[in-house]
């Protein structure tokens, strides 16, 4: 049996290395999108040929072998590297765009939630001003009712209102202990008949004083 020479090592070796990246490089083509695995295909073949030397061009050119096998070896190296470094910009990029979309989704729906929340606010006020206007109809009616009741002129009623306006010397001849002696709620009619505003917020004091 002959001797294996160095040169000969050597380019068994290349070979080798070069059938080993070949067969690791296909592995990292499966895991890579088919777009950017596609360029790495020449690379691989190149690769695998170099690795399909048979025994009697080992012995004949071990040195062409060797040089061969390692040049395939590099290219395949970097074809690999360019290819994994496409694929993370990619998916880098992939992520990038999906946070964005992510945010503009938030963003939409905050200012959708806003978007409701100022016409619930605006809703809200429109009710609570409507039910302070009926509330103060309904004042405005009770007062009308009791002044009905005691005998007194409403606001409403034109004709009573220069009768009550000739009455009020009188009144004020009374003096306040006449106006004293009154409760809250005829004080009130007493003011609305005198055309007096802002009258059913003031306390029975004030009512005295403005009455008086």
């Amino acid at each position: 049996m002959a001797k294996t020479s160095k040169q000969e090592r050597a380019a068994r070796e290349a070979v080798d290395g070069v059938a080993h990246a070949a067969k690791k490089a296909r592995k990292t083509a499966k895991k890579l999108p088919k777009k950017i695995a596609r360029p790495l295909g020449d690379a691989i073949d190149e690769a695998r040929e170099a690795a399909a030397v048979s025994d009697k061009r080992m012995r004949s050119s071990p040195k062409k072998v060797a040089k061969r096998a390692r040049a395939a070896a590099e290219r395949l190296e970097k074809a690999v590297e360019t290819a994994v470094r496409r694929a993370a910009e990619k998916a880098r990029l992939r992520a990038e765009a999906e946070q964005a979309e992510t945010a503009a989704r938030d963003a939409e729906a905050e200012a959708a939630a806003k978007k409701t929340e100022s016409k619930e606010r605006r809703r809200r006020a429109a009710q609570a001003e409507k039910a302070a206007a009926r509330a103060e109809l309904a004042s405005r009616e009770a007062d009308d009712e009791l002044a009905a009741a005691l005998g007194e002129p409403g606001a409403d009623d034109p004709a009573a209102q220069e009768p009550r306006r000739g009455a009020s010397a009188v009144e004020e001849s009374a003096g306040a202990p006449a106006l004293a002696s009154m409760t809250v709620v005829q004080l009130r009619a007493r003011a609305r008949a005198a055309g007096l505003t802002g009258y059913s917020r003031l306390t029975k004091a004030q009512l005295v004083r403005r009455l008086s």
